[in-house]
């Protein structure tokens, strides 16, 4: 198996990166919303090209408030400007987000498929009767619930 991942963050940038994330935490949360999924599944959604829409339906209302009867501009002026910095702050925060779910994901596989290989070394050890192999098995296999005891009414049969 190749090794793909050989993190070691240093525990002074793991220290510099939470005290970061505290930051962000204690300056940015207190302007977030959290919706519920039934809230978010009812909005309209506002992508890429209705950016450009909306941006220009704002610059219109400034201009032409004559057709701004049911809304107020002030308020479409906040949402506008809103979205554009917190856009500002997520896209690089969902890269970051992607690139720490796949290192995470590749570590932990890499991490499992060596604990699989050695609870195959101590399987194959307590096989053989090699001594601590047993303790270690009994204690490795409880990952395992229900395994060993189909195999082993199979065995019987």
């Amino acid at each position: 198996m190749e090794n793909k991942v050989s993190l070691n963050i240093a525990p002074a940038d793991l220290t510099a990166i939470k005290s970061a994330m505290q930051v962000l935490t204690e300056k940015l949360g207190p302007h977030l919303l959290e919706l519920k999924n039934n809230e978010a599944r009812e909005l309209p959604k506002m992508g890429d090209k209705s950016l450009a829409f909306v941006t220009k339906a704002y610059e219109y209302a400034k201009q032409h408030p004559e057709f701004a009867h049911f809304l107020d501009v002030t308020e479409f002026e906040k949402d506008t400007v809103a979205v554009q910095a917190l856009r500002e702050l997520l896209t690089p925060l969902a890269q970051l987000h992607q690139k720490l779910e796949d290192t995470m994901l590749l570590a932990g596989s890499e991490a499992y498929t060596a604990a699989l290989t050695y609870y195959g070394s101590v399987k194959e050890g307590n096989k053989r009767n090699v001594p601590n192999s047993k303790i270690i098995y009994d204690d490795l296999s409880l990952r395992f619930p229900g395994r060993t005891k189909a195999k082993e009414a199979k065995k019987d049969q």
